[in-house]
C-alpha cells in the first residue's frame, strides 16, 4: 500500500472518530450509555487476532489494548472508523471505541492482511 494512501486511510479514520466524539454518537444506532467500560487486551498469533471475537454489553464503551505481539507491522482498524497506527513488532496502542450499539468487524489494514484472515469481530450483546 502507498504511503499516500495509508496517508488518506489514517486521516479518514481519524476524522470519522473526531465526529463521533464532537457529535457524541456512538457505535451504532441510538443506545443509552451504561456508564460502563469493556477493556480488552487484543494480540496476534501469525495472521490471526487473539482474541478473534469480543463480546461488549450495548451500551458499554470499548477500549482495545492492542498489542503487536506478531513478527511482523499489523494494524487493528474497527468499522466505526477508530483504530490504531500501523504497529511494529512490540509495539501496543490503546483504542477507544465509543459506546457499543451495535456489532461491526475489525481487520488489520496492512497490504493483504484482511484477505489471509486478520479479521475480527465485535458483538453488541444485550444484558
Amino acid at each position: 500500500m502507498s504511503s499516500v494512501r495509508r496517508s488518506f486511510m489514517k486521516l479518514a479514520g481519524v476524522t470519522a472518530a473526531a465526529l463521533l466524539v464532537l457529535t457524541g454518537c456512538s457505535s451504532g444506532p441510538d443506545v443509552t450509555p451504561t456508564g460502563e467500560t469493556t477493556e480488552v487486551t487484543v494480540t496476534v498469533e501469525g495472521m490471526r487476532f487473539v482474541p478473534d471475537s469480543i463480546d461488549v454489553p450495548v451500551g458499554n464503551k470499548l477500549i482495545i489494548d492492542f498489542k503487536n505481539t506478531g513478527m511482523v507491522v499489523h494494524d487493528l482498524v474497527l468499522a466505526n472508523g477508530a483504530g490504531t497506527d500501523q504497529l511494529n513488532p512490540g509495539q501496543s496502542q490503546k483504542i477507544e471505541a465509543g459506546v457499543i450499539g451495535e456489532s461491526m468487524d475489525g481487520w488489520c489494514s496492512v497490504s493483504n492482511h484482511r484477505a489471509l484472515g486478520m479479521v475480527m469481530k465485535v458483538n453488541a450483546v444485550k444484558k
